[in-house]
């Protein structure tokens, strides 16, 4: 009746999400489950403060829409509670918020599961939910299973606080699991983002309501609390994400099967990890979910130790009680869902659906799966079946398989097991557009089994052919089937053979046991005519009969053999051959002796030995060794009935060697023609060998060439080599992906000259003749002594002086010569042949003879009197070649002998090589000569011009005496500070004289010129009779100035 209300959309998210960094609306229950006519209150934080409204749905089929409104609260006062703050040691985030409205449960709210959908003013949303129970013990009790969804949980996911069971998502500090996920969660918080990650579970419960079963609800924190009501209902549905169980739980669960109650886990991962329980602070039992994942810090260490269930010190894998467990790398995380893959379609859960083994249900394994462990035992099951075999690709890029099972205790339950979190994909298709009908059915046919019982059998149904021949073997099929002739799967009875036919030669099938419900047999009767074969269960008084008609056997008229039309060298295959009558059917009485012969006479083919046949026929292996056409006949010893032959096509096996071969006898360093052939252990060419060779020869010097590596062409291949060495060489062609296969020929190789070489010393000295060998060698370099060649000398020195030796003959190919050069330095010397073809080039390291003279030089040929002068001495030989040995003392002198001047102290050189410093002061052409303190003969001089220096003094010349009103002449010189005249001087000279009168003539300022040269001649009249003076001074240097008393007398 409740899902024949009207149903709404509503319940559905709007756009605007409330997320935890901000909170602009959560909340969460003070209890998971609840009782009709009890209340519950609702804890709820708005950011900022403002009012909210409250809608509760029931969710549930209501015509598709999925739920039923059930109470509008449209403006509640909302306040912004307090942060909720993670313990440090534990991680555990529980908030002590004030409670914001309670809930008085009516008592016509149906059980179910309950959606309460909060709607801030501003827009936002968040879902909070919680079960309604009635305890009543309907047929089927749906656990709610929230304590995984708060194991993930990992409120407030604001990327700073939140903590959770697992690290990937826990934030802030490491707690005492040593990781910053936490050990302890809380009921007493909202769930994270958007408040629902119910989305598997919604698609079940529109489905189990739509389909009207009969169903009370309830959550895994329920089954803990009170494990026994589970006893109180035909069957338990545990569906959506079940990982996390308490010990309560496994127990009451397991108990509940025991005691006859079916179980369905419509899920993976179920039950595989154990958790206790402890109250919340404000004392409200079952409210902190405790889960330390690590026996060794869990301060509590015995059954309840909180580790996987397999674990020790636990050690209770849940594959016992499942039938299937979680395993390493059972989940994907990307992608589409891999596909469910159905095995034994003949059990029962599979009826009208039309599924067959190896038929896929697309997209619903995942995205954890399960599987049989063989690591771990089975349930306690003689009927345990494993319903599917589910290849995929894992998270990991693994691959890997799921399965589900099913199977039924010894309290007569049954225990199914999807395997997949997403077996109710297929169930609805609201979320995820899955739903199939072919699951549908496989579900419903579980519930039909979990409220009226499996299938039971009611009869043996026997197929067999109608007729056979006396002596000859057929098939019969034996099936358990129930009342609609259907096979059962979970048939464990024992069958038993009988027959009317009594003859001697009567086989019949040992007692025998079916699988999957079904059997087929081989049985041989031996009496003509009507007779029968009967089957029986005498345990459970059920028997089938079938009625065959026996005919005798005819006569043989001939032999025939068949076999395949192609086989492999040295492989065996099999011949049949019949002895048949006129109309080509076997006839089971022959009984002569076969003779095999063939046209493949190798000494390696195998043919059966002389046989007889069996009921007319036989089977025999026959193993053929040469390629090729060939033929395998069958004769009968007695000659009694014509040969038969059967022709076929032998193949080469798969290559094992090479074999390389060449009717060549090679020249070193002449190319060459070899072939190679891929050859199987018989000698066949392998036409398919599609390796590719690589080449190698003993031959390692220089110029070797050897083919690339190359593939063959129908097994052979012909390729051109060159060798060096001379003298005995091999060629080895090796497959690069499989060295085993290979092959080695030995060629000779003929000795030729390949080159000259050339024996010289790696030092000589300018002018000194040296000795210089020349052998013509093969390529390893050992004489060719029947070569007599002219060889042609030739130098990267071509001074004059070098002496070469001239074109000449080598005697037993070698010879010694003379060569003299005179440059120092690297110099190469070339020896060739007389037409060029052969040539090779040697270095010698020329030093310089010792020195017979002395480079002195500069840069500056001119230098300034007083001035510092750079010049370098260089020691050369007689070839101009730098000494660098040269170990003198050089002494310098100068022409200018000056006490101002300045040369070097008495040096030696470095590397044949001097930089020194001088300073003349006399102005005009002089030489710095060098020469060496024992050797005088070792001298070598540079001549320079000496500039004078810039004017230092200024010197006035004139007559003592001089007539009133005549003219003199007076000249004015500059000289540098060395006494140099200063003809560089450019300044300008002023006049003045103590005779002041008017008429006094005194030469203008005068500026001098390059024509002056630093001295200038002027005219100077006086007219005051007695002494005066005349002085002259530079213009602008008050120091360069001079005076000069003039006795004045009369005319």
């Amino acid at each position: 009746m409740e899902n024949r209300q009207a149903g709404t959309f509503g319940w559905l998210p709007g756009p605007n999400a409330a997320g935890d960094a901000t909170g602009q609306i959560k909340g969460y229950w003070s209890a998971t489950s609840v009782r009709q006519n009890e209340t519950i209150t609702l804890y709820v934080t708005v950011n900022p403060s403002q009012t909210y409204a409250l809608d509760i749905y029931r969710l549930g089929w209501y015509q598709g829409t999925g739920a039923r409104l059930r109470l509008h609260e449209g403006s509640l006062s909302g306040t912004t509670q307090s942060p909720c703050v993670p313990d440090a040691t534990t991680g555990l985030i529980a908030c002590d918020w004030s409670a914001s409205y309670t809930l008085s449960v009516p008592s016509d709210w149906t059980s179910g599961v309950y959606l309460g959908l909060l709607t801030n003013a501003q827009g936002f949303q968040n879902y909070v939910l919680f079960v309604v129970r009635d305890d009543r013990p309907a047929p089927f009790l749906y656990q709610q299973n929230i304590m995984t969804n708060q194991a993930y949980n990992n409120y407030p996911n604001d990327g700073r606080t939140g903590k959770s069971l697992y690290t990937y998502n826990s934030y802030g500090a490491n707690t005492i699991s040593g990781e910053t996920r936490a050990v302890k969660v809380s009921f007493d918080r909202p769930y994270a983002d958007f408040g629902f990650p119910q989305a598997d579970e919604m698609e079940f419960i529109r489905w189990i309501e739509r389909m009207g079963y009969d169903v009370t609800y309830s959550t895994n924190v329920d089954t803990h609390a009170d494990g026994a009501s589970l006893r109180n209902h035909k069957a338990f549905l545990s569906v959506g994400h079940d990982e996390y169980w308490s010990k309560e739980i496994f127990d009451a669960i397991e108990g509940a099967r025991d005691a006859g109650v079916n179980l369905a886990f419509f899920a993976a991962d179920t039950g595989s990890v154990q958790v206790r329980f402890e109250p919340s602070a404000s004392g409200l039992p079952n409210r902190v979910m405790i889960c330390y994942k690590s026996a060794a810090i869990d301060p509590v260490n015995g059954p309840t130790t909180t580790v996987a269930f397999r674990s020790p010190p636990v050690n209770r894998p849940e594959q016992a009680l499942r039938g299937v467990m979680a395993f390493v790398g059972g989940m994907v995380t990307s992608g589409t869902l891999p596909d469910y893959v159905v095995t034994n379609s003949s059990h029962w859960i599979y009826a009208g659906t039309g599924l067959k083994d190896g038929d896929t249900v697309a997209r619903i394994v995942g995205y954890e799966m399960d599987r049989y462990d063989s690591q771990f035992a089975p349930p306690n099951s003689p009927n345990w079946t494993l319903l599917s075999h589910s290849p995929f690709t894992n998270y990991q890029g693994n691959a890997s398989y799921a399965n589900s099972s099913i199977y039924q205790a010894p309290s007569r339950a049954w225990v199914f097991s999807s395997g997949t979190i997403s077996w109710s994909r297929a169930l609805d298709g609201f979320w995820h557009g899955s739903a199939d009908p072919r699951i549908q059915q496989v579900t419903a046919n579980l519930f039909s089994a979990f409220l009226n019982g499996a299938p039971e059998v009611q009869g043996l149904a026997l197929s067999a052919p109608g007729a056979t021949t006396a002596g000859t073997a057929f098939t019969v099929t034996v099936t358990a089937v129930d009342g609609q002739g259907a096979p059962v799967a979970s048939y464990d009875g024992t069958i038993h053979f009988t027959s009317s036919d009594t003859s001697p030669g009567v086989v019949l099938p040992p007692d025998s046991t079916l699988s999957g419900g079904t059997g087929t047999f081989t049985i041989t009767l031996a009496g003509t005519g009507s007779q029968t074969v009967t089957v029986s269960d005498a345990a459970r008084s059920l028997s089938a009969t079938a009625t065959v008609v026996v005919s005798s056997a005819p006569r043989a008229e001939q032999l025939r053999i068949s076999g395949p039309a192609t086989a492999t060298a040295g492989d065996a295959f099999s011949v049949t051959v019949s002895a048949v009558d006129g109309q080509g059917n076997p006839v089971p009485s022959y009984s002569g002796t076969i003779h095999f012969t063939s046209s493949d006479t190798a000494a390696a083919v195998r043919l059966p030995p002389d046989a007889a046949l069996s009921g007319g026929q036989g089977t025999f292996n026959v193993t053929l060794t040469t390629a090729g056409a060939q033929t395998v006949t069958a004769s009968d010893v007695a000659s009694s009935l014509p040969s038969a032959t059967a022709s076929l096509t032998v193949g080469a096996r798969a290559a094992d060697h090479l074999a390389l071969t060449t009717s060549a006898s090679p020249a070193s360093g002449s190319s060459f023609p070899f072939t190679v052939t891929s050859l199987d252990g018989f000698g066949n060419t392998d036409t398919a060998y599609a390796g590719k060779v690589r080449f190698t020869s003993s031959d390692t010097l220089p110029g070797v060439v050897l083919p690339p590596d190359s593939t063959l062409a129908s097994g052979q291949g012909t390729f051109t080599a060159t060798l060096v060495a001379p003298g005995s060489q091999t060629i080895t062609g090796t497959d690069v992906g499989t060295p085993g296969i290979s092959g080695t020929m030995s060629v000779a190789v003929a000795q030729t000259v390949r080159s000259l070489k050339v024996t010289a010393p790696a030092t000589a000295t300018a002018g000194a003749a040296f000795s210089v060998t020349v052998v013509a060698a093969d390529a390893r370099g050992d004489p060719v002594t029947g070569y007599g060649g002219t060889v042609h000398f030739a130098s990267s020195d071509t001074s004059a002086g070098v002496s070469l030796p001239p074109d000449s003959p080598l005697t037993n190919g070698q010879r010694t010569f003379t060569v003299r050069l005179t440059r120092a330095g690297p110099q190469t010397l070339t020896v060739s042949s007389a037409d060029g073809a052969l040539t090779t080039t040697t270095n010698v390291a020329v030093s310089a003879a010792p020195a017979t003279r002395l480079i002195v030089s500069t840069a500056t040929p001119t230098p300034t009197a007083g001035t510092s002068l750079s010049f370098s001495v260089i020691a050369q030989d007689q070839f101009a070649n730098t000494d660098l040995a040269y170990a003198g003392r050089v002494h310098f002198s100068s022409t200018d002998t000056s006490a101002t001047v300045v040369l070097p102290a008495d040096s030696t050189l470095v590397n044949g090589q001097g930089t020194f410093t001088a300073t003349l002061t006399k102005a005009g052409p002089q030489t710095i000569t060098a020469t060496d303190k024992v050797v005088a003969a070792v001298t070598g001089n540079v001549a320079v011009t000496v500039q004078p220096a810039a004017a230092a003094k200024l010197t006035l010349g004139a007559p003592n005496s001089a007539r009133a009103g005549q003219s003199f002449p007076v000249t004015v010189t500059l000289t540098d500070q060395f006494g140099n005249v200063a003809s560089g001087y450019r300044g300008a000279v002023h006049f003045t004289s103590s005779d002041l009168l008017p008429t006094v003539v005194l030469p203008a300022d005068y500026r001098f010129t390059a024509a002056d040269a630093g001295a200038h001649s002027f005219s100077v009249t006086l007219w005051t009779i007695g002494g005066q003076t005349i002085t002259v001074r530079d213009t602008v240097n008050a120091a360069l100035s001079d005076s000069h008393s003039v006795s004045v007398g009369l005319l």
